[in-house]
């Protein structure tokens, strides 16, 4: 946009200001007079407010002067309020069209003097911009994205609304080498292209997004990493593998063993069943019938334990009898009746006697009944206790097991004492250690299912790990070198930014130092330097205290000159202690400005105010 020019600021009820400062018109500068604690520098603090905070956040922001917060309300009036500033301006667009813009804020909230400095309770803020008389509108918070955006008011609005106090900040960071950093900073920002920092954001945000896909921090580190790990889990798999096989392996030849030893011990047993023996035979018949016996102890056994529920009973005599005890040897009171004390207590009067309650006596007779026993106690003492005789005799069992137990011990006896021939024996005891080497056997088999089973399980979550390492690999590759792009973009676009940042450094030290010399004349100059900050030269000589407090006023104007983006100026108390250079200033200003607007006291009319309007315009705040 160019060709800005403001027509109108309009200010109602902020800081008990009413006012409204309509300009001339377009090729014409416009003086306001407005005497002190008028409005000037509210109105300053007002712009500023509003272009550099967003609707969303501007409650509390306000500052004024040297208070930072300070109240927006006009804390003079009790009770809710509503203020309103309204700024209209128009700008030529890019294809040479007039656009009329109306940007209005206005804030509801009630003063409170017992916060100060605040004292605003503020309980809405609405802004509004309206363009092309009410052809389009944006509300809250989209306001200021688009002036934001179309103007950067929120970049240079402390520079081309200028006072005395952003003349005394730029003042003490311009004298301060330590602040040089800060000085610098406010320049860079000024140097900052908004569609260099809009592609960096957005590639920024691409990389974001292309992170966000990959899953993992992509880089030759990270992918130096996938591999390693790839490369140990298929190391353990291929290890795992092996293992497995292995394993498989020695299943197969204790199966083998096992299927040999079997058919030994049938082998042995058809000998044994077939041996003509006597001895061997009655041997064998004893076996039998011990192997018989302990099958059945064991199966008692197993059913006492089943039926626990039903052999674990409550000795009830030895528990009436410690109630009879009770009952005729306790201390326990009889009862009374609980209808009785009830009565009492509904009817405030004694059951028994009739005379009236008084507060001891329902307290204790609330107390009666904590001091005996419950009905249900001594129902409890007066009746005996009956349980369910078990259905089943544990003992009965135990009797039983101890008899089979007894004679198995007289089967082994019987057996042990038969004298077996030398080749019986020998084969008596082949099949039981062929039956020892059957059990291990089993055992082992076992042991083997389950390890093999361990293995296979392992070896499925590796492979699926391994292919999902391998695939983030591929991917990783991949996402790397869109990112490797990203990142190469980005560092084109912030090599081009600094160098925009030092070239516009360079070419707002020359600004700065034109503007010095129109106004100070040919002797001075100005430098703005990242190392060096902004001095003020005379005769090639800079020093952070050349030209006096007057001087550095003057250095200070022309760096806000330099640092605003739109051509309209509004400067507050403009001439104080600039002395002589008065009438330099006011030129320098009609020749470098298209549109001023000032706002001045009476007495800063003479030798400044002619030279930028011949009529001035009386201001009065004066409620409407």
């Amino acid at each position: 946009m160019d060709d800005m020019h403001f027509s109108l600021i309009k200010v109602a009820g902020y800081r008990g200001r009413h006012f409204a400062l309509k300009m001339n018109p377009p090729g014409q500068n416009t003086i306001f007079i407005m005497d002190g604690n008028t409005g000037k520098t509210t109105t300053i603090e007002l712009l500023r407010w509003c272009f550099h905070y967003p609707e969303s956040q501007a409650a509390n922001k306000f500052t004024h002067m040297w208070v930072v917060p300070a109240h927006v309300l006009d804390d003079t009036k009790k009770g809710p309020q509503t203020c309103e500033i309204t700024v209209q301006f128009t700008a030529i667009d890019d294809e040479g069209k007039e656009h009329f813009y109306q940007f209005k804020r206005i804030t509801e909230g009630e003063s409170d003097p017992n916060n100060k400095p605040t004292s605003d309770k503020i309980a809405k803020i609405s802004d509004t911009l309206e363009i092309d008389h009410g052809k389009d509108a944006k509300h809250g918070d989209e306001a200021h994205e688009y002036l934001k955006h179309a103007f950067r008011f929120n970049e240079c609005v402390d520079y081309f609304c200028f006072d005395g106090e952003k003349a005394r900040d730029i003042m003490q960071l311009s004298s301060n080498s330590e602040k040089i950093g800060d000085l610098i900073f406010l320049v860079n920002q000024r140097a900052t292209h908004p569609r260099i920092e809009e592609y960096k954001q957005k590639l920024n945000g691409l990389r974001n997004r292309v992170l966000e896909e990959a899953g993992a921090k992509v880089s030759s580190q990270a992918l130096a990493i996938n591999i390693g790990k790839l490369k140990a889990r298929i190391g353990d798999l291929r290890a795992l593998e092996k293992e497995r096989d292995q394993l498989k392996q020695d299943f197969t030849t204790h199966s083998l063993a096992l299927k040999t030893f079997e058919d030994r011990y049938k082998e042995l047993q058809e000998k044994i069943t077939t041996a003509k023996a006597q001895e061997l035979v009655e041997r064998t018949k004893y076996e039998i019938q011990i192997q018989g016996k302990t099958n059945e102890v064991m199966e008692k056994r197993r059913l006492i334990y089943a039926l626990n529920s039903q052999w674990i009973g409550t000795n009830t005599n030895s528990i009436n009898w410690i109630k009879a005890q009770v009952k005729e040897k306790g201390k326990l009171p009889e009862p009374y009746r609980q209808d009785l004390i009830q009565n009492c207590l509904a009817s405030g009067c004694c059951e028994i006697c009739g005379r009236a309650l008084d507060r001891a006596s329902e307290e204790r007779i609330k107390g009666l009944e904590r001091q005996v026993a419950p009905h249900e106690v001594h129902e409890f003492l007066s009746y005996d206790l009956k349980e369910r005789q078990p259905a089943f005799d544990p003992e009965k069992e135990r009797r039983e097991i101890k008899r089979l137990i007894e004679e198995c011990n007289r089967l082994e006896n019987k057996m042990k004492s038969i004298k077996l021939s030398e080749e019986d024996a020998q084969l008596i005891s082949e099949k039981e250690f062929v039956e020892q080497e059957i059990n291990t056997i089993k055992g082992k088999i076992i042991n083997l299912q389950r390890d093999v089973k361990e293995r296979e399980e392992w070896i499925k979550d590796l492979k699926e790990e391994v292919e999902k390492l391998q695939n983030q690999n591929t991917t990783l590759k991949e996402y790397k070198i869109i990112l490797d792009k990203i990142d190469e973009s980005i560092d084109i676009i912030v090599d081009a930014g600094e160098k925009i940042k030092s070239k516009t450094i360079d070419i707002i030290s020359g600004v700065i130092s034109e503007g010095v010399q129109s106004i100070l004349g040919r002797r001075f100059s100005a430098k703005l330097s990242p190392t060096e900050g902004l001095m003020l030269g005379e005769d090639g000589f800079f020093g952070r205290e050349r030209g006096g407090y007057s001087g550095r006023l003057i250095l200070s104007y022309c760096f806000a000159e330099a640092m605003t983006l739109v051509d309209p100026i509004i400067v507050d108390t403009p001439s104080g202690n600039i002395g002589s250079q008065r009438a330099n200033l006011a030129q320098h200003l009609v020749e470098n400005h298209r549109q001023i607007l000032l706002m001045c006291l009476p007495t800063e009319i003479a030798d400044f105010g002619p030279i930028i309007s011949k009529k001035p315009i009386p201001i009065a705040n004066k409620e409407c």
